[in-house]
């Protein structure tokens, strides 16, 4: 039987929210699996997995909650201030942008300059040190803000949802996961036909 369980989780592809589910008996992470032709999202008991096994939800209800909610958070008045501090990130990041680029091309300048002789090799080596560590920083400062997850999503929300079922499966995850931290979903009526959308608690990241 557990062989069975790590198998449904050998496709994490078709789970939106694989990682980001709770149970709410226990506390443990639910696990995707696909049980006859519905996917789900399951709290697995046993020593690999330490939960209390007494849990399941339907994948696709759930998976659809999340993602109305996220869009939605993205453009309440809560995080407006993490949007002017992006756009006042933005500005900072377009300075140093520029100034990449300026150090670049006195780069190119002073190597133009040692090959035309016009400077010593102790001079090229003495003026190279300290653009290529200005260089350096730029660079670093760029890629972190390349990397952050919450990067031109908030304020986007109703423009993303217009092209949510377009978007391929990694771009919605990665939008979900930039701004929800997890959700918990509790136990459900016995026999429900639909999911309670109370059964679902989100506790956001931002």
């Amino acid at each position: 039987m557990q062989q069975k369980a790590v198998s449904g989780r050998r496709a994490p592809r078709r789970y939106a929210l694989s990682g980001l589910l709770r149970c709410g008996k226990c506390g443990h992470p639910l696990y995707s699996a696909a049980r006859q032709t519905t996917r789900r999202y399951v709290c697995l008991s046993g020593p690999d997995h330490g939960g209390c096994g007494r849990l399941t939800v339907v994948a696709a209800p759930v998976e659809e909650q999340i993602a109305k909610a996220v869009l939605y958070r993205l453009d309440t008045p809560e995080l407006a201030d993490p949007l002017a501090g992006r756009t006042a990130q933005d500005e900072a990041l377009a300075e140093v942008t520029e100034q990449l680029a300026g150090d670049r091309a006195q780069l190119e300048e002073l190597a133009a300059a040692y090959a035309d002789r016009a400077i010593t090799m102790r001079e090229w080596l003495a003026a190279r040190q300290p653009i290529e560590q200005r260089i350096s920083s730029s660079e670093r400062r760029l890629a972190r803000a390349s990397n952050s997850d919450a990067h031109g999503l908030i304020g986007n929300g109703e423009e993303l949802g217009r092209t949510w079922d377009s978007l391929n499966l990694d771009r919605q995850t990665a939008i979900i996961r930039a701004v929800l931290d997890h959700a918990v979903a509790a136990p459900g009526v016995l026999g429900a036909r639909s999911l309670d959308p109370a059964r679902v608690h989100p506790v956001w990241k931002l």
